[in-house]
């Protein structure tokens, strides 16, 4: 009984009929994001390598890079979502909001940025852990694009677990991919 008058105390979302893009149409998105991300990074790299030779005082730090990709990356998405969507998913018209259809709050696109590094870091990991390959890079390389692929497609078919079929980061961080009406023709 209690469980009841609290599930109808709580706030609805403002569009119950918004829907959820299919998980192939959000992956193809993801794709498409990831041609973004390498942009994004070449971009940064490109920067720190012009200033490491400009000051060669500074020196080559790799953790000062990645901290650097890491940010550059956060700012990027964190900016877009409180936008509702990054270039990709503009592309595939899809849209984050909130609960309440709204643009996902600071916190709320900080959170998904972190718990989005799920699609990646365990099978990373994992390979890192346990060196499942042979001493070559392109054995490194190739192992671990198939971990990452595989690990990919079991998180994204573990959406199928959930009511609204959204992806356990959007979940735990209170956010949800919704569709988008196509742009208006213009005459």
């Amino acid at each position: 009984m209690r469980a009841n008058t609290a599930r109808s105390r709580r706030p609805q979302p403002t569009h119950p009929t918004e829907l959820t893009p299919t998980v192939l149409r959000r992956l193809a998105s993801l794709l498409y994001e990831a041609l973004v991300v390498v942009a994004v990074i070449l971009v940064v790299v490109a920067l720190y390598s012009f200033f490491t030779v400009a000051f060669p005082a500074m020196g080559l730090q790799r953790p000062a890079l990645i901290a650097l990709c890491f940010m550059a990356l956060a700012g990027y998405f964190v900016y877009s979502w409180r936008h509702g969507q990054t270039l990709a998913m503009r592309a595939w018209r899809i849209r984050l909001a909130d609960q309440f259809g709204n643009p996902p709050k600071l916190g709320q696109a900080c959170l998904r940025f972190v718990l989005g590094w799920v699609w990646v870091v365990p099978p990373l990991a994992v390979v890192a852990a346990f060196h499942p390959y042979v001493n070559a890079f392109t054995s490194a390389i190739t192992v671990s694009a198939v971990a990452t692929a595989a690990w990919i497609i079991i998180w994204a078919y573990l959406a199928h677990l959930h009511p609204r079929k959204q992806f356990w980061h959007d979940a735990l961080a209170g956010t949800r991919l919704i569709e988008t009406e196509p742009a208006p023709k213009r005459t």
